[in-house]
């Protein structure tokens, strides 16, 4: 299997085309997302410029945190560290954060996270189909069904060896998540559609790490990084949710 293409005698990795194309995607069905919202396109187009940005700091960073010991022991450089992986959520993290800031520096409503929330499972999922070819954030050992076995790679990933592509699953998980948010989206009110994301991916997430093979991202008390934080961004999802929920329902009452 090969993780690059070949055009014009250069070779695109495949990691790249995904994560260029999920932007893409997921940017052109925000458009009318946000329309619905009355965002303005600038606004949208800016505040995922901010998005961006903060996404890969905090990937990166968060990358950075959880190899710090294979990156002592292999004593890499920092071109090598640069060009290594990132982590997703620390790159939800600082897109929230990007986010944030654009909102509060220009006293816009937050409506702009509802509309990212809703169409980041799409562009989420071709990111993990890049992650397949790439052969980064790779599956269990496993010989059967859905299995893969990588014979080159630039990570750390087991070469030679029939791998769980975990990938390709939560990719499809997460193409289903997008179709659950986009049918909420048309009748949620503000907020509860970020919340619904942060409860359902969590979840998702939480599972699918039993099924992780690279348990070179830390492992704690038996869980791993993405396991203590999807329990953190589950609690913080569901208490944001009642807590929105809670609020229409006193303001239909005082109406």
């Amino acid at each position: 299997m090969s993780n690059s293409l070949n055009i014009f005698g250069r070779e695109i990795p495949l990691y790249g085309v995904c994560f260029f194309a999920g932007i893409v995607i997921a940017a052109l069905i925000a458009i009318p997302l946000a329309k619905k919202r009355k965002i303005e396109f600038f606004d949208l187009l800016a505040a995922a410029g901010y998005a961006l940005i903060f996404s890969v700091l905090g990937s990166k960073l968060l990358f950075i945190l959880v190899s710090f010991p294979q990156i002592i022991e292999l004593q890499l450089s920092l071109i090598a560290i640069l060009k290594g992986g990132f982590v997703f959520y620390g790159g939800l993290l600082g897109g929230f954060l990007g986010i944030l800031l654009y909102i509060k520096l220009y006293h816009l409503e937050t409506d702009i996270f509802d509309v990212c929330a809703t169409v980041l499972p799409l562009g989420h999922a071709l990111g993990r189909i890049g992650c397949f070819f790439a052969g980064c954030c790779y599956g269990i050992p496993h010989d059967g069904f859905l299995s893969v076995t990588y014979h080159e790679t630039a990570g750390l990933t087991p070469l030679e060896e029939p791998l769980l592509a975990i990938q390709l699953i939560e990719a499809a998980f997460l193409v289903l998540l997008f179709i659950i948010m986009v049918s909420v989206f048309h009748y949620a009110k503000k907020g509860t559609s970020t919340f619904l994301y942060l409860i359902l991916y969590s979840v998702l997430r939480f599972i699918l790490e039993f099924f992780r093979g690279d348990t070179e991202r830390g492992l704690y008390f038996q869980l791993s990084t993405s396991q203590w934080i999807s329990i953190l961004l589950f609690i913080g999802g569901c208490i944001g949710f009642l807590y929105i929920r809670r609020k229409l329902s006193v303001l239909q009452k005082s109406k």
